[in-house]
């Protein structure tokens, strides 16, 4: 019995990890001045990469988080925890 709820643990981590983030201009246009690194998060998800700092010296009062979608990437910059301006929209296809 517990090799069956194993089973389906690991079924659903696969399923769940599986999963393509899709971002669109909706959820862009949910994204405002002065949010959260985490209330940005929860928007559109984990961000594909980060930026605090060059070298040795990291910046904790300034971080950019990146997001590609479609080849389009989306930077979005951060000074002292709050979201210095909205994004741009994606551009159609």
């Amino acid at each position: 019995m517990r090799s069956a709820y194993l089973i389906v643990g690991l079924c659903a981590a696969l399923l769940v990890g599986g999963c393509k983030r899709e971002i669109a201009n909706r959820n862009l246009l949910q994204v405002k001045k002065n949010m959260s690194p985490k209330e940005v998060e929860t928007i559109l998800g984990q961000p594909d990469s980060t930026d605090d700092g060059d070298g040795e010296k990291k910046y904790t009062w300034l971080i950019t988080y990146y997001y590609v979608q479609d080849g389009q990437k989306i930077a979005l910059q951060f000074f002292n925890g709050h979201l210095v301006r909205e994004p741009d929209l994606l551009k159609e296809h």
